[in-house]
């Protein structure tokens, strides 16, 4: 029996309420009490701030409880380290899915059987769970946000708005509040299967360093992007990410880093990593920038060992420097507007028909 036709028979509403219980959760994470009074911070500065790309093992957590101190583990660990702004990957909801006490068996089962659950029924089972996954997820990155006074763009879940489906990014700001929302804007084949529908809009909002865009994984695939982040003042772009696939060097390439030496703005990559049922998650979490800026001359900050480990990379976003480079930097002023006025809305226009 497919997982949602579980749920259902159980009386879905009911068990869910049970399982994802927020008032309770929302209660047991105030009562930890305050752990940045016991950390070495470091006030944000505008001239430069260290971020923290995260690169997250994929668990499936039996507990809300189990997820939330996993989570508060990784920023922990980040603020430790200097952090000021952490990043999280994509679907970091993911590991709540464990919750449901039959899950695990039953993704097994399928991989196992090779039985693999249409586009239909897991959009179904992504629908029901969206409002309750939400919740919890929401109510640990505002805490911990809060808690240790840090920026975090909290990587991105799958949830409904009306009858839709997103993949939907979220930022919190150092007292907690959700201060942005991103709609992916271009999807892969499998979410595509999956029915979700996409965002027609970039976010880009005011930190008290910069202005930052956080577009998701196959969002820095294409080179508009960017391109868009960079004309509405971002200096920071930070693009989350769940690759579905065995790791593959040019495949992971094509994504953030040329954007970056295209746009000359810093990018920010999470990721996450593991298995969950049949499919497997690889990526190499990073910190970028225009190739003129970095120490090796690479477009390199700092990178992940591994792509397919638990890492925390750490990299310095050193401000001054990136608008010392915008004054004489000659790959911006380089363009033919006139040309570019007169071709592109007619491409634009030809590739929606």
């Amino acid at each position: 029996m497919k997982i949602a036709e579980r749920l259902k028979a159980a009386g879905i509403h009911m068990v869910l309420g049970r399982l994802y219980n927020s008032k309770r959760y929302e209660a047991y994470v105030k009562q930890l009490g305050d752990w940045e009074d016991h950390l070495p911070g470091k006030k944000a500065v505008f001239k430069k701030i260290t971020a923290a790309a995260l690169q997250v093992q994929l668990k499936l957590h039996k507990t809300t409880r189990e997820y939330f101190h996993h989570m508060q583990y990784l920023t922990e660990e980040a603020v430790k380290k200097g952090a000021q702004l952490i990043a999280f990957p994509e679907n970091i909801h993911l590991p709540l899915i464990g919750v449901i006490p039959f899950v695990e068996k039953q993704l097994s089962t399928e991989q196992a059987s090779s039985n693999k659950s249409t586009g239909k029924d897991m959009r179904e089972l992504l629908y029901l769970l969206g409002p309750y996954l939400e919740k919890i997820y929401r109510l640990t990155f505002s805490t911990l946000a809060k808690k240790y006074k840090v920026y975090i763009m909290a990587g991105s879940i799958i949830t409904p708005v009306g009858d839709k489906l997103y993949n939907m990014a979220y930022f919190f700001d150092s007292v907690g509040q959700c201060i942005g929302k991103q709609k992916k804007l271009h999807l892969t084949p499998l979410e595509e299967a999956l029915g979700l529908d996409v965002g027609d809009e970039l976010t880009v909002i005011s930190l008290p360093f910069a202005r930052v865009a956080f577009p998701i994984c196959m969002d820095a695939t294409y080179y508009e992007t960017f391109y868009l982040a960079r004309q509405k003042g971002a200096e920071i772009v930070i693009v989350p990410i769940a690759n579905p696939e065995e790791y593959d060097f040019f495949k992971a390439f094509r994504g953030t880093w040329p954007r970056v030496q295209e746009a000359r703005v810093f990018g920010i990559k999470p990721a996450l990593v593991g298995r969950l049922g049949n499919l497997l998650f690889t990526g190499k979490a990073a910190i970028f920038a225009p190739i003129e800026i970095t120490p090796q001359r690479d477009g390199i900050i700092s990178e992940a060992q591994t792509y397919n480990q638990e890492e925390t990379v750490l990299g310095e976003i050193d401000l001054a420097a990136l608008r010392a480079l915008h004054q004489d930097d000659l790959l911006l002023s380089d363009k033919n507007q006139e040309l570019y006025d007169r071709y592109l809305p007619l491409l634009y226009k030809g590739a929606r028909t």
